[in-house]
């Protein structure tokens, strides 16, 4: 699998994530470079999600 491809399965995998367990993906993290890394992920993925609400005026 070449870097793109797997870059756009990661992201595909993010946005289907869910973010009570991102909580725990976090805690059980001991990395603190992997622990913002997942926080960033999941803030870039609920940014689109509101972005979408907002934009179907579901607020």
């Amino acid at each position: 699998m070449s870097k793109e491809e797997a870059i756009h399965e990661l992201y595909k995998i993010c946005k289907d994530i869910n973010f009570d367990e991102a909580d725990d993906i976090v805690i059980n993290t001991e990395d603190i470079e992997e622990k913002r890394f997942i926080r960033t992920v999941t803030d870039c993925i609920l940014q689109q999600k509101q972005r979408q609400v907002i934009a179907e005026k579901r607020f």
